[in-house]
Parts: C-alpha cells; structure tokens; sequence
C-alpha cells in the first residue's frame, strides 16, 4: 500500500513555489518534470498540488472528475465575474444540465450562422486596415475576438452597443484572481462588480425582448433562452446572463490566444504556409462569401497546422480539480484536499508521445502518421472528458476564418523576432507588444510571398521552450 507523498519541488517557506508560479507557471512545470518525471508535487502557499504528465494520467484526470476529482472548489474564483455557474455550480446536475445547453447552443446547422457572423467582422477589420501597413498582433485579434463574439454569442442587440459594452466586460474579466480573496478592498474588485451589475442590467432588456418576440434570431443566446424553456426553466435570467458571459470570456479571449500563435507559427515555416494558401484557392477560391462553414471544414491543412499549434502553444497550460477524496498512482499517497494538475504545455511535447516533439511539424496530423490517435488523452488543449469545451469547433472555425481571409488578401511578414508567452491575463498569448507587418496582395491569393519569416527560418526550438529547465530539441 502506497504510504509516501509524490516528490515535491523545493521551495520558500510559507509560500513554497507560489511567486514562480504566478511569475511563469510552465517553467514550473517544466522543472518539476526535468527533475522528478511524470509526477510530482509543489506548494502554492497552503496549497498543495499533484502534477500529472501522459495520457495515461490524462485518462485518470478527466475520467474521475466528479468522482476522486471535483471542479467547483477550482473554478470559484469565477463566481464574482459570472455566478456559480458551469463548472462552478456546486450541484453535479446543474453543472451537466448547464453543459448540455452549451452543447446545443453549438449544434446543427447554427454554426452557419456562427461562421457568417465571423466572416463578416474579419472582412470589416481587414477593410480598415487598407493596402499595407503593421498591426499589433494581439491587441487586434483580442479585438476581433471580442466583436465576433459579441455578435454570435450575445447578439445584434450588443453587438451594436459594443463600444459600451466591452469596457464594462474588460473590467469584469480584469477582476480574476485565482489566489487572492475576491472579496478584497481592492480597486479592480470594486470595478468587476459595478461591470457586473451594468452589465446584467444592459442585458436584462434583451432576454425581455427575445421571450416576447415570436420571431427571434436563431442565435447562441436564443438557443439558450429555447433550451431552458424546454426544459422546464433550469436557468434564472441571471443565471443565463452568467453562463452567456462566462462562455464569450472563455471563448474570445483564448480563441484570440490561440490565432495569434497559430498566425506567428504559420509565418515562421514558409514551406507549410505555401501549402495552407494554396489549399485555400483549391476548396474555395478568392471569393470570401463562398468561405462558409463547409468550406472551412475542407481545409484540412489549416486545420492540422491550428491543431499542431494547440498541441506546442496550447493558451490554456494546465487544468486543475479538487481531490475530494484520497487516492493512490503510480505508487504514491495523494491526500484530500491537495489539488490534482495536468499540464498540457508539457505533457503535448513528451518524446514518447509526439516524434521530435519540440518541432513545427503539422502534418503529424495528417491520415499518414495521425500520431495523435496512438494514445487516447494525447492532445488536451480543449480538455477531455465530459468537460471538454462545447465551444471547441466555434473556436476553430473563428481561427480558420481569421487566419484564411488574412492570408488570401495580404502577404505577411513577423515584425521581429519570435515573441516571449506573456502569462498576465490567465492564458498564454504571446507578448503584448508584437506585430505584424502585411501588404495587400496584387492578384489572385498566391504565391506566397514570405518576408521576415523566411529570413527567421523553419524555428523548431522557440524562445519559451529555452527557458530554464525545458528539454532541448532533438
């Protein structure tokens, strides 16, 4: 019978590796797997964490949550933005009752919809933008974001008062905290609840309006205000106002993340991104309005090289449940009441599971190799299990949409040299200050023309994977 904790990273007293983990969090990991292997431990103050690597470990994570492993005790810190809603709901039924709806709010033929309203907001950014010129990288495409999702997922309504409505959002989303008390005196706190109230006060009306209507949009939030009439009301309106702004914080916000290293790693391998833009013309030509959902789910080469980006940059690092009860792996004792850990930005580049796994190379993903399918729980960006995100093709789509009507109307070049992740917001993206440089094209979406990424060459090993103990490239 196992007895002994797994092996914990050294740390400082009281606070043990907290100002580490707040400072980089995977380097953390990183160095807890460098020394001790697939499991170990570390201190987040009074906190203690198990850090599990493999999808072997995967498949106990995401198969014993709402067993062993518990959620709602990890995501209160959502409950002053958004209420007890999802994964914060301490009730197993409301939680599955609230994913379903999620998961219908995605379905069918909505994604249409969904893709019209992408398509739209990217053509309107790009016609902003004229022939030539440099954007910032991330304040862009966080924008972008923010508009896409705002009319998808909330409405025309909002969507027409955005100008009022994201700085109230912004300022509600700035008050999370994952280590502090909410309740604090302090300044962000105050703003995220006067947002909070504004913000369920703006919406309100909406949800009036769309009950009365005979005829509403056949959108995200209307799939909502349908699904929980049908189902017997499970949702109160502040409750459905919650979980609408929780699903846009979760799906901008690290969307955006997601395309802006997709974007950064496309550009730094010429060769594949000659091969994306040339599959673009075979499946749909230059005509954006023929850029709908089926033509998006045509472009398999876009896909595997947003999917080999989730699996080197995956914007959500680590996942974390409560354990509600003590359990024994591989050996060792792990109590109640410590947190449980996988870790996404370590376990996606294990030698045993992906070949040459610090390396761009998305055709790892083609019918070829598929070497994501030799192991079930491999890939977790979107998590797993009866959690994993209902949003998760909404997400891709909107990266395909962006990155393909970007790429067939401009040739574009990285403005420096390959960015630092930047942890400040809760996910990773990279750093603030980047930018794109891009030139409207003179004719038909090709050839490639390839400017500062060619001179920065095919980058396997990039600046986050030398920070200190991270495994070098083969």
């Amino acid at each position: 019978m196992a007895s002994a904790a797994p092996p914990s990273l050294p740390g400082l007293p009281l606070i043990g590796n907290l100002l580490d983990y707040r400072r980089d969090h995977v380097d953390v990991f990183w160095r807890g797997y460098a020394r001790f292997g697939k499991l170990f431990s570390f201190r987040l103050g009074p906190r203690r964490a198990v850090v599990m690597l493999g999808p072997e470990h995967h498949r106990f994570f995401f198969s014993e949550t709402d067993g062993i492993l518990s959620v709602p005790e990890v995501y209160r810190f959502v409950v002053p933005m958004f209420g007890p809603v999802l994964n914060a709901s301490e009730d197993a039924q409301v939680r599955a009752e609230q994913l379903a709806l999620l998961q219908t709010a995605f379905q069918g033929r909505k994604m249409d919809g969904y893709v019209t309203a992408m398509r739209q907001e990217v053509l309107a950014w790009m016609d902003a933008l004229g022939d030539e010129g440099q954007f910032p990288l991330w304040a862009s495409f966080e924008a972008l974001g923010a508009r896409i999702a705002t009319r998808a997922l909330m409405g025309a309504e909002l969507r027409q008062r955005i100008d009022e409505f994201m700085p109230l959002f912004r300022d509600l989303c700035n008050g999370m905290e994952f280590v502090l008390p909410p309740n604090l005196p302090l300044a962000r706190f105050r703003r995220r609840d006067r947002a909070r109230a504004q913000l369920v006060e703006m919406i309100r009306p909406v949800l009036a309006q769309r009950q009365a209507d005979p005829d509403p949009p056949d959108d995200f939030l209307q799939a909502l205000i349908g699904a929980t009439r049908q189902r017997g009301g499970p949702l109160t309106d502040e409750a459905l106002v919650g979980l609408a702004l929780l699903t846009v914080f979760t799906g901008y916000i690290a969307t955006a993340a997601q395309s802006c290293w997709g974007l950064i790693q496309l550009l730094q391998d010429p060769r594949y991104l000659a091969s994306v833009v040339e599959e673009q013309r075979s499946v749909w030509g230059d005509d954006p309005e023929a850029l709908d959902a089926d033509a998006l789910g045509r472009l398999e080469r876009l896909a595997w090289g947003l999917k080999e980006t989730i699996r080197l940059r995956p914007v959500m690092s680590h996942y974390a449940r409560y354990n509600a009860r003590d359990y024994e792996l591989d050996g060792y004792q792990i109590p109640r009441g410590w947190l449980t850990i996988v870790c996404p930005a370590v376990s996606h580049r294990l030698p045993e599971v992906f070949s040459n796994p610090h390396a761009y190379d998305p055709e790892r993903f083609g019918p070829q190799r598929a070497e994501d399918r030799r192991h079930p729980y491999s890939l977790i960006g979107f998590g797993g299990g009866f959690y994993r995100c209902p949003g998760s093709q909404f997400g891709m789509n909107e990266m395909k949409t962006a990155l393909t009507l970007l790429l067939s109307r401009y040739t574009l070049e990285l403005a420096g040299p390959d960015p630092q992740p930047d942890y400040e917001i809760g996910i990773v993206r990279p750093n603030p200050s980047f930018a794109i440089r891009y030139r409207r094209r003179a004719a038909r979406p090709y050839p490639v023309t390839v400017g500062a990424s060619e001179r920065l060459g095919r980058c396997p090993v990039h600046a986050a994977e030398r920070v200190a103990g991270t495994p070098a490239a083969n």
